[in-house]
């Protein structure tokens, strides 16, 4: 009845799709590009701020700039401490270790020993937690965590702990080891062997050192110095006029090497002939000319004496 009335017409002409299936795609197309787009929204709705590329990397502009120099430390003598007896925990060693602990170590490990410093945030890898009894790099032993608070670990935020006394450190170390029980223990001959490598039980004089940047300033005021007193002496030998001067500026390359190498009578060789030798042996190193070989003896003492004026001038 429908079919004969004009009036009603089916929405989709199922027969005509068989006959002609490609216009099936024409109806599957807007459910497409509907999909397509949830998935991308859901997509991009999930990406990180490193995704989407929104944090600037960071360059270095100057490497050296994050060098850790090395502390300003006086001289001192480490006395000699007896592993075999600050080897084995005490209370006195304990209470110690628990004082140094607060000082030099609660920022990274916590006031717990469980590695949640205010700075621990920052390091990787994370501090330790000293109430497990794993993941300890060079061991837990007494004579491992000495070797660690001596030399620290390199590519961690560990660093060497060796301006403390051995005594102070032994302490650290058994209070460390207090977090836990069930730690290995070290033989007599194990103990031995950290004497050995430390000279523990002798003590030792350490020399103070200063940070490198300290030093190199230290160095530079220096040269400037030495540079003015060169330049004034300098001057001042221009200004002569006698046979050693006329001999010297002959044979001379570079004045200034010859006065810093010469500047004062420790540096300047003991007589005439150990002068001839030295200066001979490699002129241009001490700043004269190869054809200074070729003076005679006669010049060279004239030019020693020359010499001698110069350096005797600076030190009055």
């Amino acid at each position: 009845m429908m079919e004969n009335n004009p009036k009603y017409k089916a929405e989709m002409d199922w027969s005509d799709l068989l006959k002609k299936p490609a216009k099936l795609f024409g109806y599957s197309y807007f459910y497409f590009v509907l999909i397509l787009g949830a998935l991308g929204y859901l997509y991009i709705s999930n990406l990180t701020n490193i995704g989407k590329n929104s944090i600037a990397p960071a360059v270095l502009s100057d490497s050296t700039a994050f060098v850790q120099d090395i502390p300003m430390q006086s001289a001192r003598v480490i006395p000699p401490v007896d592993v075999m007896k600050v080897g084995i925990s005490s209370p006195d060693l304990i209470a110690k270790g628990k004082e140094l602990f607060k000082a030099n170590c609660s920022s990274c490990h916590g006031d717990n020993g469980q590695g949640d410093g205010p700075t621990a945030l920052r390091l990787n890898p994370k501090p330790k937690n000293f109430h497990l009894l794993d993941a300890w790099k060079n061991g837990s032993k007494v004579s491992q965590i000495y070797k660690t608070l001596q030399e620290g670990i390199t590519g961690s935020g560990m660093a060497s702990y060796n301006y403390l006394s051995p005594e102070d450190r032994f302490g650290l170390i058994h209070y460390v080891r207090s977090f836990a029980t069930g730690h290995p223990v070290d033989s007599s001959e194990e103990l031995k062997q950290l004497d050995a490598a430390y000279q523990l039980s002798k003590g030792m004089n350490v020399a103070g050192q200063i940070p490198v940047k300290k030093a190199m300033q230290i160095i530079v005021n220096e040269s400037k110095l030495n540079h003015i007193k060169i330049s004034d002496e300098l001057k001042a030998a221009l200004a002569e006029d006698n046979s050693g001067a006329n001999i010297f500026w002959r044979s001379v390359r570079n004045a200034s090497i010859v006065f810093t190498s010469f500047g004062n009578s420790r540096s300047l060789p003991t007589g005439i002939d150990q002068f001839i030798k030295t200066i001979t042996a490699d002129p241009i190193q001490f700043g004269f000319k190869s054809s200074v070989a070729q003076l005679s003896a006669d010049e060279w003492h004239q030019m020693y004496k020359y010499i001698m004026s110069i350096v005797e001038r600076k030190e009055k």
